[in-house]
């Protein structure tokens, strides 16, 4: 199995943070180390081979990449010109990885900026996905996560039919999407107790993948092939950004994996999964450290509870009569929002956008 870590995003639902110069996945978050770093750690047990491991980012990214992580093989990243979402980046690393290693390849395709809590399930769960699909390679497969709050941020996964099972680990077929619902159909899926939060993960053999593209976006799959083409000759780089930039900017699940029925999600309750893309669920996630407040750098919460308080080593912020609240202080940006509604900073981070004087902030 080959795997590619896609590591394009910016992440702007943990601006302040995280920003274009500088995305949420090169930093430590959570931790003493990078969330990418995380998920290389995670998944290197996996690989035969260093030259099995793949990742994915975008030109603005590459050299922070390489800076990061010196060591990883140049020829192993795969530079998106332009953001485009997971559609054509994924057409673009299944070109890529189908080129390098033939189509009967099956390849994991996994975000940069998850949290697993049992490295080792998710190992399992993996190999799991890889033998099932070597009996089934017409299906493509997502890891499914049992929810256990309700989340509007998520999509949700009905489980169907059971197709394979070892252990606590089982696969079924999915039998239907539910796209970001509010929160009362939230919670009534969660009561159904056969809905499954979307991971964003994916396992399938290069030929089914690819084939998909062929048949729901041919242009896409020409265009990315193209791209590669061209990029095995000199002096093509700006030809290979125009074709990449007149792509349409879509997801996979709008792209492929809604439109296909063979599609199968693999289950696992010991992965211990969730998306760290929003202050909130990080808040919720990592132990409090001051009081029962989460804090980093100088902070000093007086009568304040159940805040998340970020701010610079060399800042003191002193908090009175708080709670339920995120600030997140930088050397030039401060971000405050009630806990529930920090989810929300994303809608900043688009009007910020359209103004030219605060798009250095960005």
């Amino acid at each position: 199995m080959k795997i590619v870590i896609r590591a394009g995003g910016v992440g702007s639902r943990l601006w302040p943070i995280s920003r274009e110069s500088n995305p949420k996945q090169f930093q430590m978050i959570t931790g003493n180390k990078t969330m990418i770093g995380d998920t290389i750690d995670r998944v290197t047990p996996l690989l035969k081979n260093k030259s099995d491991l793949f990742i994915s980012v975008n030109e603005t990214m590459k050299k922070r990449l390489k800076k990061n992580f010196p060591k990883f093989p140049i020829k192993n990243i795969i530079v998106e010109p332009v953001s485009k979402n997971t559609g054509p980046a994924i057409c673009l690393e299944s070109v890529i990885a189908a080129d390098r290693f033939g189509e009967e390849e099956i390849v994991a395709s996994l975000p940069s900026d998850d949290y697993i809590s049992d490295a080792k399930a998710f190992q399992e769960l993996l190999v799991l996905t890889e033998n099932f699909l070597k009996d089934n390679p017409e299906y493509i497969v997502t890891p499914g996560i049992k929810p256990n709050y309700p989340d509007t941020g998520y999509s949700y996964i009905k489980s169907g039919k059971n197709l394979m099972k070892a252990g606590d680990q089982a696969i079924f077929t999915v039998a239907s999407w539910v796209e970001k619902p509010d929160w009362d159909y939230c919670k009534e899926l969660i009561a159904s107790g056969l809905f499954y939060y979307h991971t964003g993960i994916y396992v399938w053999k290069l030929k089914t993948i690819l084939g998909l593209f062929q048949k729901h976006q041919p242009e896409m799959l020409a265009a990315c092939r193209k791209m590669l083409a061209l990029s095995k000759k000199k002096n093509q780089t700006e030809k290979v950004k125009k074709i990449y930039t007149g792509l349409e900017k879509m997801s996979i699940e709008t792209a492929i994996t809604e439109k296909t029925k063979k599609i199968a999600m693999s289950v696992s309750n010991r992965i211990g999964w969730s998306d760290l893309g929003k202050w909130h669920i990080i808040k919720d996630l990592l132990p409090p450290n001051n009081g029962d407040n989460l804090t980093r750098g100088g902070v000093f919460p007086f009568d304040t509870t159940d805040c998340l308080i970020y701010g610079p080593k060399n800042k003191l912020i002193a908090t009175l009569g708080l709670d339920d609240l995120v600030i997140v202080d930088t050397e030039d940006a401060l971000f405050v929002c009630p806990k529930e509604r920090s989810g929300e900073v994303k809608k900043i981070v688009e009007e910020l956008k359209k103004k030219k004087e605060y798009k250095k902030y960005l």
